[in-house]
């Protein structure tokens, strides 16, 4: 079964990629990931992530990182 989502809570995304919640709350506070866009915030105060906003944002900022890396 396949399941095609593009919201999860944060637990779940940390759960999905490996990544961690303060690595995600980190990248909120240096305005990295938008609210809105990347993620948001719901009236019952759960973290959502957008996986594919997510998944576009690490393609852009590992062609950076590469790109930086090989101009030591």
């Amino acid at each position: 079964m396949c399941i095609n989502l593009k919201w999860v809570k944060l637990k779940k995304y940390t759960e999905l990629t490996g990544d961690t919640e303060n690595a995600v709350h980190s990248r909120r506070r240096d305005a990295k990931w938008i609210d809105g866009i990347h993620c948001k915030v719901l009236e019952d105060r759960n973290l959502w992530v957008n996986l594919s906003a997510a998944e576009e944002w690490v393609e852009k900022w590992g062609a950076k990182s590469i790109r930086s890396s090989n101009r030591k």
